[in-house]
């Protein structure tokens, strides 16, 4: 018995040297049956995601989705964690470096383009490992009362941007329209772009909307005395610019035609309220601009000192997870279209089929260039020079 107890015993400690002399080499090899009295745990693969808030709850449904996978990476358990900021605040951290994560996922490409030009700037370095991957998309879109909606635009929008221009720039307001006068000026809203994605996206679209195009927009552009007056005049209506896309949304559910008549949000937000704003002040109408941009959702595995290779792969593996059948599917629940061309979007059950009456379209208008960073960086500078920034 007892050279039974000692051989059991040496072959313990041998199995315990052998996973001390691997575990450096070649990672952790899983999960012991017991526990071992000496060498390391193994401990998890942490992945820290910065996300632009307006796929939480998407989002967060898929990690504990792939949280009950028990993913592991040569035996070590991946864990995701979740950080939620603006999209312009997160480009703004991580070049300062005061946010430090594995993945960026801003709302749009052209957070992405900000993000790499000012870090190459700084760092004189590519931030992201590959070029970012779509997750699931959504355009800008005008939400508009369907009463308000129908006297700017009777016949549907002919000149889109020009008719917007000059129904905000009126003094006379909804009146001199022809619709009611109780209603007051025209109130449009959408976000800050120092702060906002969407707010930068609706720019976008004003300038290329003024210069009838869809590509190429230039520095010069964004410098046309006669773009910049328009432009002023568009937003000196504006009411406020918020920090949170979602937030003008949700004015527009609770507080109706008192707060805006309008605002620019993402088709997912509209789509997730078409019901809601129904029960409680009427039908809202959902318009596409005759150019539109795209929120793409990108999720870029960063190159930074501190990131891991076990990070960034960990990190493609869970994008993986993001673009799979299943997980595509279910950004149909929360309004989005998915970024994985395998999977419809436009069948019987799909929002997109379901709200057809209130305006919204499986189909897109042409999508707009997205600018260069120097033309970025021009037309939000224009924006604080007139008076708008903080």
């Amino acid at each position: 018995m007892l050279r039974l107890s000692q051989f059991l015993c040496g072959g313990y400690l041998l199995l315990a040297l052998v996973v001390i002399v691997l575990t450096p080499l070649i990672g952790p090899l899983g999960t012991a049956p017991f526990p071992l009295p000496i060498g390391p745990a193994a401990s998890p693969v942490v992945v820290s995601i910065a996300y632009g808030t307006e796929k939480e709850e998407w989002l967060q449904d898929a990690a504990e989705r792939f949280a009950a996978t028990n993913p592991t990476l040569r035996g070590r358990p991946i864990q995701i964690e979740l950080e939620g900021i603006g999209s312009r605040e997160m480009v703004n951290e991580i070049v300062e470096g005061d946010l430090q994560p594995v993945v960026a996922s801003p709302a749009s490409m052209l957070q992405v383009e900000l993000l790499r030009h000012e870090w190459q700037t700084r760092n004189n370095s590519e931030i992201f490992l590959e070029e970012p991957e779509p997750l699931v998309l959504t355009p800008l879109v005008i939400v508009a009362w369907e009463d308000r909606a129908d006297v700017l635009w009777p016949d549907g929008p002919n000149n889109f941007w020009d008719d917007l221009h000059d129904a905000l720039s009126d003094q006379q307001g909804w009146s001199a329209l022809g619709g009611d006068s109780n209603w007051g000026f025209v109130k449009f809203g959408h976000t800050s772009p120092e702060l906002s994605n969407s707010g930068i996206q609706t720019l976008v679209l004003l300038a290329y909307g003024y210069h009838e195009k869809s590509t190429g927009l230039t520095t010069e552009d964004i410098l046309d005395p006669d773009f910049q007056q328009w432009f002023e005049e568009v937003e000196r209506s504006v009411l406020d610019f918020g920090e949170s896309t979602g937030t003008f949304m949700t004015n527009m559910v609770q507080f109706g035609p008192s707060k805006y008549d309008m605002v620019a949000v993402y088709e997912n937000l509209a789509v997730q309220n078409v019901e809601a704003t129904q029960s409680r002040w009427g039908p809202i109408r959902v318009y596409y601009p005759p150019s539109t941009i795209i929120s793409e959702h990108p999720y870029g595995i960063l190159t930074a000192e501190w990131v891991t290779p076990e990070q960034q792969e960990a990190a493609a593996r869970f994008r993986d997870f993001l673009l799979s059948t299943e997980i595509q599917e279910l950004s149909l629940q929360y309004g989005f279209r998915p970024a994985n061309p395998d999977v419809g979007f436009g069948g019987a059950n799909s929002p997109f089929t379901r709200y057809a009456d209130y305006g919204v379209q499986t189909s897109l208008p042409p999508v707009v260039e997205v600018p260069t960073a120097d033309a970025l960086t021009n037309l939000i500078e224009l924006w604080r020079r007139q008076g708008f920034g903080n």
